[in-house]
């Protein structure tokens, strides 16, 4: 189990001229694990060398072993010069966002974005022809190596002039970008694996959609209208992901894509029942995984403590609250929310709301079924008004609680005072400050960075970063299938480091939960309800 967790909370105060430093030490250390790298190819590849292991196998066998290791193990000197030199990049460019000042930054990076727009926009018959998705890879990497030049004249701007001369920082942009040629279109697969091994890609692409909607309006007087009528969202200077799900979700005014329905709710059919409250983080996040996936006799592992007896798969759409009572009298509530069920765009009677419909609805601040039918579990399980909650999701769960969290309205009838996410993409919620709320975040998992923001840490939301690609229990996972990043059991082991973690913000944290959780003389109940369409 890898223990490299990075933990976000509270304000951050950093030098400049550190992040620069820190930058040309790894770059040159980059340098010199690449040219390790090259000397030990030549090494191996000596006839000398080659033509000594059948006469001295008892040496030339581990030598070329280590050499081949060096070479094409988990940690080759090629691919670890490739990761030291990108967070080089990323510390260069950090230096540059705080030289620049954030307002500014952010202007800066506009301007960038304006002007992959355009070179989107000049690609439309390559769109048509069905690249989409690969030219979003290659205009969000173009970005991304534009963002340091512009961020750097910005730079310049404002240390000689005391100003941004945006007119000039686009023409920066535009020239760096240049037009997308054919080369870009022409292998999908490299694409595929671009987005998957950096999901910031993901990220960057989101941003970039609003600037590609208004540039197409700009060039096209009979698409500025279609998007007047249909999403005119997005055509507001600040427009962002929530703006393009809900120009999505607009489809379902004129088909059943997307189309809203009630919901109903109902008891659930009692499965495996905890045999106390839980002890953590990862104990909590066990409960969400039971409602999604069970634990079967002949499945993965069982739960995180043996907390839950062995269970099938239970039925799709259910909510699962456990009422923890203390020793004292006390009674907190626990809301626990499985992630999407169901990816169609069709809603159907008798379905889970926990949907489609319901991710893109939920990133838009539209009200969706799957809100409502936690409300109503809640209500139906008779969580007092003045009772703290805990409200823990996974995925899509994590933007439902999230939302609910951020819901003045829903804070008035429930006492919300924790939340918890793991792999939700929830930086566009506003959370009041007295709500406590840690945030689990895969570097390889691209569901998080599908809102379009980077995750900001405060000081009432904690954000854990983890690289479940350099855990030699997950690493080939992740290498063969992406999405494993995104799967339970790398966030249970992410959520287990968590409990372990001896970071003041985690400790923080967790002893401001410490109602939910178990003591001498507490017990629990638990209350399953089911959601479906109606």
């Amino acid at each position: 189990m890898s223990d490299a967790l990075t933990v976000g909370a509270g304000s951050v105060v950093v030098d400049p001229d550190a992040l620069d430093a820190a930058a040309g030490v790894l770059a040159q250390a980059a340098a010199d694990v690449a040219a390790c790298g090259a000397g030990a190819a030549a090494v191996a590849l000596d006839p000398a060398l080659l033509l000594s292991v059948p006469l001295a196998p008892a040496t030339g066998v581990p030598a070329e072993r280590a050499l081949g290791e060096l070479l094409l193990g988990p940690a080759a000197a090629t691919p670890l010069a490739a990761r030291v030199l990108l967070l080089a990049g990323l510390l260069r460019t950090a230096s540059l966002r705080y030289r620049v000042g954030e307002d500014a930054a952010a202007a800066a990076v506009q301007v960038a974005r304006r002007a992959a727009a355009e070179a989107v926009v000049q690609a439309a018959p390559a769109l048509a022809a069905g690249a989409a998705g690969l030219l979003a890879a290659d205009v969000a990497l173009r970005t991304a190596q534009a963002g340091d030049l512009v961020l750097l004249r910005a730079v310049e701007q404002v240390v000689t002039t005391g100003e941004l001369d945006l007119q000039e920082l686009g023409a920066v942009a535009a020239q760096e970008y240049g037009a997308v040629d054919d080369r870009v279109l022409g292998d999908a697969r490299r694409a595929g694996l671009l987005i998957a091994r950096h999901p910031w890609l993901v990220q960057e692409a989101v941003a970039t959609t609003p600037a590609v909607v208004r540039a197409a309006a700009g060039r096209s007087p009979l698409a500025a209208a279609g998007i007047t009528v249909l999403a005119p969202q997005l055509l507001r200077p600040d427009a962002g992901a929530a703006e393009v799900a809900g120009a999505l979700t607009a489809v379902g005014a004129l088909s059943p894509l997307f189309r809203e329905t009630s919901v109903r709710v109902s008891p659930a059919a009692r499965r495996a029942v905890p045999t106390r409250p839980p002890r953590g983080v990862a104990e909590v996040l066990d409960g969400v995984a039971h409602q999604s996936t069970g634990f079967a006799p002949d499945g993965p592992a069982g739960s995180v403590g043996d907390r839950m007896p062995v269970a099938g798969r239970p039925e799709p759409g259910v909510v699962r609250l456990e009422r923890v009572t203390q020793a004292g009298g006390s009674v907190a509530w626990i809301v626990q929310v499985p992630g999407t069920q169901d990816w169609t765009p069709l809603p159907s009677p008798g379905a889970t709301p926990m949907d489609l419909t319901t991710n893109l609805r939920v990133v838009a601040g539209e009200p969706t079924a799957t809100t409502a039918a936690v409300a109503e579990a809640m209500r139906r399980a008779g969580v007092g008004a003045g009772e703290p909650v805990m409200l823990a999701g996974h995925s899509q769960g994590g933007l439902t609680v999230t939302a609910l969290a951020a819901d003045a309205g829903f804070r008035e009838r429930y006492r919300v005072t924790h939340v918890v996410t793991a792999g939700s993409p929830v930086d566009g919620f506003a959370v009041p400050g007295h709500v406590r709320v840690l945030s689990l975040e895969h570097t390889g998992d691209l569901v998080p960075a599908l809102d379009g923001t980077a995750a900001r840490p405060s000081a009432s939301r904690t954000v854990v970063r983890r690289d479940v690609g350099d855990d030699p229990d997950f690493a080939d996972a992740v290498a063969g299938d992406p999405l494993t990043a995104h799967g339970w059991r790398s966030y249970l082991d992410t959520a287990a480091l968590v409990d372990a973690s001896t970071d003041e913000a985690l400790v923080g944290y967790r002893d401001s939960a410490a109602a939910f959780f178990d003591a001498p003389g507490a017990r629990v109940e638990v209350f399953d309800y089911r959601a479906e369409r109606v």
